[in-house]
């Protein structure tokens, strides 16, 4: 059990979702930023219900309580050591969140701020397109840009980063799912560090759209060398989900059968939504998956 997980009450018996916000909410900063960081860093594989709500919550603080985000940034830059995980506030949805929802509520705070913390500028560069082409109110804009540091943040990113970014096109199924499952299994600031999960995410959608029979070849190869189910959930959510077209087919007749023959590929149909198929083709696959839905 991690700190989250201990932090939330997660033992012996799981905390209600109301026990879980009211514990979130009554979190101190300093606590904030050590679950940040422990969310940050730990990997798909990993990931624990108290994680999970952590991740939940930051993924909302920006949009639903400003005044707390600002103060949470705040006592990140002050305390984490590692740069890298104060840029996931940008990377990720907290940051871009806070300023386009909360940005003339929090501009003028964000300028108090950048004075006491400087570093905010670097971190606020992250945001710097998101801030020219997404904020419509002029004098948000200007007072936001005024301490966004495009240029500082750039010149970490290239020296952070590496730039060896793996062909995925010219790989075979057979290489390309163990690479899937590693890749995907990373913490967020492990993906961070290159642009692979990025590509790979890219890759990964003109697959589907553009040849989605191979895709299904990958999502097949993955479902043989993996059971972690964090890494299922995402594969059936994800990949396998995206290819089904949404009128019936080669790809469905392919998905049918695969099911029928494959229990662990059943399995992983099971935590597929059928949103936007046709009534044939969700009656074909809920056929094919049986009793399984999770």
């Amino acid at each position: 059990m991690n700190w989250c997980d201990q932090k939330l009450g997660f033992s012996p018996t799981a905390p209600t979702e109301e026990e879980v916000k009211a514990r979130l909410d009554a979190l101190s900063l300093d606590d904030l930023v050590r679950a940040w960081r422990e969310m940050s860093t730990t990997g798909l594989k990993d990931r624990t219900d108290g994680t999970h709500a952590v991740m939940m919550y930051f993924d909302g603080l920006g949009h639903n309580e400003p005044e707390r985000a600002v103060a949470f940034i705040e006592a990140l830059l002050k305390q984490e050591p590692d740069d890298a995980v104060v840029a996931l506030t940008g990377q990720g949805k907290l940051l871009g969140q806070l300023l386009h929802f909360n940005g003339a509520r929090v501009a003028r705070s964000l300028q108090e701020l950048a004075m006491r913390e400087p570093k905010l500028r670097w971190l606020m560069g992250t945001a710097y397109w998101s801030i020219s082409g997404g904020i419509e109110d002029a004098d948000t804009k200007r007072r936001l840009l005024s301490i966004t540091d495009k240029d500082a943040y750039k010149a970490w990113e290239e020296g952070y980063k590496s730039h060896e970014i793996i062909d995925f096109a010219s790989l075979s199924v057979a290489e390309l799912a163990p690479l899937w499952v590693e890749i995907n299994s990373r913490s967020d600031l492990d993906k961070e560090k290159d642009g692979n999960w990025s590509a790979l995410f890219d890759y990964q959608f003109e697959l589907v759209n553009e040849d989605p029979l191979k895709a299904l070849e990958l999502t097949k190869a993955i479902v043989e060398i993996e059971d972690n189910p964090h890494v299922i959930g995402l594969l059936a959510a994800g990949m396998l989900e995206d290819l089904i077209p949404a009128e019936d087919g080669p790809v469905v007749d392919a998905i049918v059968a695969e099911a029928s023959r494959n229990p662990r590929f059943r399995h992983l149909l099971g935590g597929v939504w059928f949103l936007g198929m046709s009534p044939k083709v969700t009656e074909r696959l809920e056929k094919a998956r049986e009793d399984v839905s999770w």
